[in-house]
């Protein structure tokens, strides 16, 4: 047994961003409200989806590269799902080169509950491989869910956590984007309107960094220290530069206690700023 403790060495340390569609045969789209599609069900398969492999603590983002798999862009869903995962793959390949490196990440809105499950179901269908190793590409990882991620940004009116929606987190994060009904998805499908529905999909991926890096930059915000004796604002002041220390003065003001209190209206790029100042 490795002693080794988890370590997320910035060139190997990954999140797949990712969005799944999925196909629901007219027969199955009424009925009660909630989740329509099922791996395991007749006439139901994979339309396809987009993934996004980011490397969060590398500077330069020239690392990251987004895919795209389309059932109309393959012979069948067998050989899609093949494809997806030979990505997934690739992205593990790069973590198992070191022992203590720690696991990928998948994220995205609802796939620790509906994605992950889908890919290993339909994988599993054709016998891509063996159930330990599918166990192995998707559970041995590690979800950063936003349905459930975002929950303390809202508020809760009773004594029941609630996950949230895709237009719930968009409207939090101001993301402006319109989505329509899943059913749309099956409708164009039937239509053969394949490019509004890859449209559709490329743009709330390219929507999940956004977000990420919204609630990593609350994150830091909440984590600035909001007011500061007059002690511990000159400690504070030690080891820094001439410029740091003027940027310091400028987010602080004196108040009638004799207290430095972080002034209320601070730009989101100032607040980043002082939280890294902090750090050091």
């Amino acid at each position: 047994m490795s002693k080794l403790g988890v370590k997320y060495f910035p060139e190997k340390t990954q999140i797949i961003f990712f969005d799944l569609e999925f196909y629901v045969p007219s027969e199955d789209r009424e009925g009660r409200i909630g989740l329509k599609a099922n791996p395991y069900k007749e006439n139901h398969f994979l339309i396809g989806g987009t993934f996004t492999k980011f490397f969060p603590l590398l500077k330069n983002q020239k690392s990251n590269k987004t895919m795209e798999f389309w059932i109309w862009d393959y012979k069948s869903e067998k050989d899609m799902l093949s494809a997806i995962l030979d990505f997934l793959e690739e992205s593990w390949s790069l973590i198992l080169k070191k022992d203590n490196q720690a696991e990928l990440f998948f994220s995205g809105i609802g796939i620790s509950r509906v994605d992950i499950q889908y890919l290993f179901a339909r994988a599993s269908k054709y016998k891509l491989r063996t159930e330990a190793k599918l166990f192995e590409i998707f559970y041995k990882s590690r979800f950063l869910d936003f349905e459930t991620i975002v929950i303390p940004y809202f508020k809760c009116k009773d004594n029941m956590m609630k996950t949230k929606t895709t237009k719930d987190i968009l409207g939090k994060f101001k993301i402006e984007r319109e989505r329509g009904p899943s059913v749309s998805i099956w409708e164009q499908y039937d239509a053969k309107e394949y490019e509004k529905i890859r449209e559709r999909n490329v743009n709330e991926v390219s929507d999940l960094p956004v977000m990420y890096q919204s609630i990593i930059n609350r994150i830091h915000s909440d984590s600035i220290i909001k007011r500061y004796s007059l002690p511990g604002y000159t400690k504070r002041k030690e080891n820094l530069t001439p410029d740091e220390i003027a940027f310091l003065e400028s987010c602080y003001e004196k108040d009638n206690e004799g207290w430095f209190v972080l002034k209320p209206i601070l730009s989101e790029d100032n607040k980043e700023k002082l939280y890294q100042l902090q750090l050091k």
